[in-house]
């Protein structure tokens, strides 16, 4: 409950038994030994006619987590030794980056970072690499690799790199820095699965809690792309099409191509600037990217949804945060309605190798690392989108060292897999012990199918279809389809040839062989690709388009050819092309926005968008200029009337997308200051294109109110008035004026009492309410007066009166304040009581003081909390409400702990005395709430839960901020997946939420000019206004020009104060959320499993002997986390005690059994309080001696026997290191070596 995120994918994360803090429960490590590469092939199970086979293995390989091949089909793989932490020697690749020149390469001098890139060899071809070559060493926390323009391209953040190789010897001759500003906030976050698009554009996916600003070397971070969750796309400048007169993304003017920058050396690659952006926004923690024969991308995913097709331009649902264009409004969905093993995803490949059963071509296989497997799902288009759904566990490891991070199909046709081979499945278990990462381990797997084993690899170069004829007698399988294959040494017409290749693998790297190749003016390649398209086979005709258009020689003849077949990926990626390279054919697109094909339709409109926004996900610079917009609107409207009737949300999306930047734009003088074209044609076609104009007619609205300009209400009106005719159409319309308004009350400036009547005496329920909430914030008396009778009205249903109630309080006048006293009033039933109470607060007015005070001694729990809450967020009020709690007007008894907290952090400083008066101090976490959590710990322990009562407890609490089981709110995550993995985990996330706080579930303060303080987390953050989502789900929209203030607290939403609860009702709500009956039955057996570790000793000496194989050291570790624990596993310690000898909350450890070094703590802080203050006992058998060091230095020495008193008390006097930075460690030695136990229990610093 602590706002946890679990961001689980676990690429790289190994460690040691033993030492250091490990983690059970959802993190639990692999309790088996790792398996030889032979016995883990021969646990792996695949379907019959499939057969896994090792092509590499530790000490070979070791820490892969990316790969990619070249043009000889050898396998490039990144060694990842620097998870998760990044190595503290200086990367010599990773300072600033001024410049994105070559430069040469560094020497060799000193500790460098271990990360590298490494080249394997098959040089027999005999299906098992022989051949190792480190190609670059010196890298820190690589993430990402891909081959390229005689070089690799290198994920290392902050820099996407290039290294240059010149003379073909597998060493760098140069490297310089392509694009920077990429982040490491969370190191298993990063850029990563670099893969070149079908447009020449290289692609990748980043992690949404790592936030990155993309841009050239030099530029200012201001001027870079905002990149966390979802693919974005570099590419050279000078390999735009030179159709194109000018390039989009971060290029600036003096740099279009054509001008070339810096001098290459004759013969070398140039330094081209390149240019970034967001193809698709959102997801979680993207690890993964591929695209189908048609060129649509997919990514898996992590924690929610694990697979997604990315549309271009689409903005899609996201773990955490909001996405940078606030205005898309409704976010994507996955593709996917079920869901495997928890939720760690990595690698994904769609696969078209042309070796397995047709039955499995296009199919989805995607990595599983907390399943240990590969799952295969079926794609099935569904308008311009996809449905997922299972096939089958098409490879299961049956062991949990196996973690797959990356799957890709092989020049052999067949599916690699990358394993990263770790007992660890998640990266919290490298974060817990960075110092224990196992790095010896490593496998590269191909999936073969049987009845391709023992074919043999032909001696001819040219050669390139897969064999047919088994001859191999040892059954072995080659890793290429040539011995000596090199695809850079064939001619330009045997490259294009090998566009027709079965196996995509060989099509991908032809089409990269020859847009390497080409210079910007070469015609002869573009001559032999429109001889080649027409004739082409199926999957051939489009690769040699996507050849012509990433070379960028595409010219219009090519287009035109495209657009004149009856094949939808070939006039799909015309209009593409339009989009990304022409801003001339507008015209042209006209009759793709209107094809049957939904696929088609949606690149249309993605191209429109392109040239009014400059880009797909956020509004740049338009590609044309506001006069020629004639045919964008005929192609729109095209879009609109084609697509009116289709359900699919990624169509309505990317349409809405290419209206939403023009809301303000397209309007000038020759036009009329008050006309927008976009909202003419609209209107013009709003009726015959339903029902997608409603939900766009909705949007529009939203979108005007959001320019917070009222000349555009004036435009808004015109359009409603226009289309009114249309009543279910009007609705819509008119609800997204009202959503509008969310943001504040904007008026039109224009007179529109005629409008409002007109619609008011509509026939339409829908549009009668949103016209009367219209005219009611828009300050019509006849309607305030109206909907306050409503409001009064004891006859009308509860929630109707709510509906009229929220309009009221966005207008400030004296008659709704006088309307809205009489509900704050004890005979007012609970949820109208609760929005009256908000509505005053939103409202303001001393005259509110009094009835809200009477409502704060209410014996209804949310309706006192309610009152409580809107009496803290104005500084008058807050100061009466303190005083009627110091006269004894109001209880301070249960009083929330969200407003505890406020009141204790306030800005006033007479509030923080007064409420400190009345209240009592508020503690944050320290020691005391440590020796809660021990407390609370041992109330959990004793007695049997009542999990009914626990549920009644949940409901009142905590699902007024989290979803369980279908139920609650969603301020917080959902508590299905989050922090309740055992019973030490949930107890340091209820009682200590500020522990760890995931990124967007922060505390937000705003304070408001009208003297305000609201808080709650972020989830909307727009020009205009900000949106608070606070406890009970209540939501506050704060106009921008309000906002006094806005302040990231760095605290939890969750507040403290849950460990105040009696212990039979903590103990009952405690047990609910760990093992809810909805999860089936509490069982002896799961509540030991929750417990995970902690024994109750059947004597006071000796701790109870159970069969378990592991040691807790998450529980260890949680002991006391100030400390950090170093001890060996032995006979069953180190173990957290529940009690021992009249203390609780022991940690039983035993020095190493070398006898030489002894189990410790330590800690290192700057030294403010000098009393260092421990209890210590010992084993009935035996002795051991306590020492204390500071900063190396031995201060202290105990010997610790079983003697009376039990447990001794030791002390130490630091105040001569007062002030200072200093090693704190507390050691644990033997005394002989006869029952060595050491009992620890509470070290403090008072």
């Amino acid at each position: 409950m602590r706002f946890l995120i679990l961001s689980l994918l676990c690429l790289m994360t190994t460690g040691l038994s033993g030492q250091g803090k490990e983690l059970t429960g959802t993190y639990l490590p692999s309790t088996n030994a790792c398996p030889s590469p032979e016995e883990a092939r021969k646990k792996m199970t695949v379907p019959e006619g499939y057969e896994v086979r090792c092509f590499a293995h530790e000490p070979m390989v070791q820490n892969p987590v990316a790969m990619t091949w070249d043009h000889r089909g050898r396998l490039w793989v990144v060694e990842a030794y620097e998870y998760p932490e990044g190595s503290k020697h200086p990367a010599p690749f990773g300072g600033e980056a001024k410049d994105d020149r070559y430069h040469p390469m560094p020497g060799r001098g000193g500790e460098i970072p271990r990360d590298r890139v490494i080249i394997l060899e098959d040089t027999d071809n005999n299906g098992e690499a022989d051949k190792r070559t480190v190609f670059v060493e010196g890298l820190n926390l690589a993430s990402a690799i891909l081959c390229g323009d005689n070089g690799i391209y290198i994920g290392q953040q902050p820099h996407l790199l290039h290294f240059r190789d010149d003379n073909g010897d597998d060493k760098p001759d140069a490297w310089r820095v392509v694009l920077t500003g990429f982040g490491r906030e969370d190191t298993h976050e990063l850029l990563n699965s670099f893969c070149w698009g079908p447009d020449g554009w290289l692609y990748m996916t980043h992690g949404v809690f790592t936030n990155s600003k993309v841009r050239r070397p030099g530029q200012p971070e201001s001027e870079g792309f905002k990149f966390d969750a979802g693919i974005g796309r570099a590419r050279p400048v000078g390999q735009a099409s030179s159709l194109s007169p000018s390039a989009a993304g971060i290029l600036p003017a003096q740099d279009q191509p054509g001008k070339m920058p810096g001098t290459p050396e004759a013969g070398k690659m140039p330094a081209l600037p390149w240019e970034f952006e967001v193809f698709a926004d959102g997801t979680s923690n993207p690890w993964g990217c591929d695209y189908d024969a048609a060129g649509n991308f997919f990514v898996s995913a992590c924690v929610i949804d694990h697979f997604f097709h990315m549309a271009p331009g689409g903005i899609y649902v996201r773990q955490g945060g909001a996405p940078e264009n606030p205005y898309a409004y409704e976010l994507l969905p996955s593709i996917v309605k079920h869901k495997h093993f928890r939720a760690a995803y990595a690698g994904v490949q769609i696969y078209q190798g042309g070796r397995y059963p047709a039955d499995t071509h296009g199919h989805a296989f995607i990595g599983n690392i907390h399943d240990n497997a590969i799952h295969e799902e079926v794609l099935t288009p569904v308008g311009a989108t996809f449905k997922c759904e299972p096939r089958r566990d098409f490879l299961r490891a049956n062991d949990g060292w196996f973690r797959p991070v990356s799957t890709q199909t092989g020049p052999d046709g067949f599916l690699w897999i990358m394993d990263w081979c770790d007992k660890y499945p998640c990266y919290q278990n490298a974060k817990a012990n960075p110092e224990g990462v196992d790095r010896q381990y490593g496998r590269i797997w191909r999936v073969v199918y049987k009845s391709e084993v023992g074919v043999q690899a032909s001696a001819d170069k040219n050669a390139l279809a897969p064999p047919s004829h088994p001859t191999s007698p040892k059954g072995s399988t080659p890793t290429r389809p040539t011995n000596d294959l090199d695809l850079k040494k064939l001619s330009t017409a045997d490259l294009v040839k090998t566009l027709e290749h079965p196996n995509n693998w060989m099509r991908r790297m032809a089409r990269r062989m020859l847009v390497e190749s080409v210079g910007e003016q070469d015609r002869s390649l573009l001559s032999l690709l429109k001889d080649n398209m027409p004739n082409s086979a199926d999957y051939a005709a489009i690769e040699v388009f996507w050849t012509a258009l990433a070379s960028g020689i595409i010219d219009f003849d090519l287009i035109k050819a495209a657009l004149s077949s009856n094949r939808n990926d070939l006039n799909h990626w015309a209009a593409r092309a339009f989009g990304e390279h022409e801003p001339n054919a507008p015209k042209l697109l006209v009759g793709l926005a209107e094809h049957q094909e939904p696929f088609v339709r949606l690149a249309a409109a993605v191209a429109l968008r392109q040239y009014i926004s400059g880009s797909l996900t956020v509004n740049h610079r338009r590609k044309v200029p506001v006069q020629d917009h004639a045919d964008i609107l005929i192609a729109t409207r095209s879009a609109l009337i084609r697509s009116s009737s289709d359900a699919d949300p990624v169509l309505a999306h990317a349409i809405w997308m290419l209206i939403e930047p023009a809301a303000d734009s397209f309007r000038s003088s020759a036009l009329g200051e008050s006309r927008n074209a976009f909202l003419e044609e609209m209107a013009s076609g709003a009726a015959q294109s339903q029902p997608l104009s409603r939900v766009l007619s909705q949007k529009a609205m939203r979108r005007l109110c959001d320019t917070r300009k009222a000349e555009n209400l004036d435009l808004a009106v015109e359009f409603c008035d226009k289309i009114a005719e249309h009543d279910i159409l009007l609705a819509h319309a008119l609800d997204g004026l009202v959503r509008g308004q969310e943001g504040g009350v904007i008026k039109p400036v224009k007179e529109v009492s005629a409008s409002l009547a007109k619609w008011r005496s509509s026939s339409n329920a829908d549009v009668r309410k949103h016209a009367q909430t219209l005219a009611v914030m828009w300050g019509d008396a006849a309607a305030v007066k109206e909907v306050i009778a409503v409001l009064h009205d004891g006859a009308k249903s509860e929630k109707e009166r709510i509906t009229v109630l929220q309009s009221l309080q966005k207008v400030r006048t004296d008659a709704v304040k006088d309307g809205l006293k009489p509900l704050l009033t004890p005979q007012t039933s609970t949820a109208l009581a609760v929005a009256a109470i908000r509505a005053a607060a939103d409202l303001g007015g001393d005259e509110f003081i009094a009835p809200l005070l009477q409502q704060s001694a209410s014996k209804d729990f949310n309706v006192r909390n309610a009152a409580i809450e809107a009496l803290s967020n104005r500084d008058t009020w807050t100061k009466a409400l303190l005083s009627a709690i110091s006269e004894q007007k109001v209880s301070a008894s249960g009083f929330p702990a969200p407003v505890r907290r406020a009141l204790a952090t306030h800005k006033d400083k007479g509030i923080r005395d007064l409420a400190f008066k009345v209240l009592g101090a508020w503690q944050d976490s320290s020691d005391d709430v440590k020796s809660l959590i021990a407390q609370k710990k041992q109330a959990c322990l004793t007695g049997e839960p009542d999990l009914a009562n626990g549920k009644l407890l949940f409901t009142a609490t905590c699902m007024v901020c989290h979803e369980f089981h279908g139920g609650g709110q969603k301020v917080g995550p959902d508590l299905i997946g989050s922090g309740r993995s055992n019973l030490d985990a949930l107890l340091a996330n209820v009682i200590d939420p500020n522990q760890i706080i995931g990124n967007g579930y922060e505390n937000i303060s705003v304070s408001t000019k009208d003297g305000r303080t609201l808080a709650g987390r972020i989830v909307e953050d727009t020009p205009g206004h900000v949106k608070l989502l606070g406890a009970g789900g209540a939501a506050q929209v704060v106009p921008r020009d309000q906002i006094a203030s806005l302040t990231n607290t760095k605290q939890s939403l969750m507040p403290m104060g849950f460990g105040n609860l009696p212990d039979a009702a903590f103990r009952d709500l405690i047990w609910y959320i760990l093992a809810p009956p909805e999860e089936g039955p509490l069982t002896p057996e799961k509540k030991k499993l929750l417990i995970q570790g902690v024994e109750v000793p059947e004597t006071a000496s000796q701790p109870k002997k159970t069969n378990w194989r592991a040691i807790d050291w998450e529980s260890v570790s949680l002991w006391n986390p100030d400390w950090k624990v170093s001890a060996p596993d032995f006979e069953r310690t180190p173990v957290k005690l529940a009690e021992y000898h009249g203390k609780t909350n022991v940690l039983l450890v035993h020095p190493f059994p070398d006898k030489k070094t002894p189990a410790s703590f330590e800690r290192q802080l700057k030294l403010e309080k000098t009393k260092l203050k421990f209890s210590v006992a010992a084993d009935d058998r035996g002795d051991w001696l306590a020492k204390v060091l500071v900063n190396g230095q031995e201060v202290k020495a105990v010997t610790v026997d079983h003697e009376k008193p039990r447990w001794k008390t030791v002390e130490v006097d630091l105040t001569k290191w007062k002030g200072r930075d200093v090693t704190l460690r507390l050691e644990a030695h033997a005394n002989g070596w006869a029952w060595e136990f050491a009992y620890w229990h509470g070290i403090t610093l008072e």
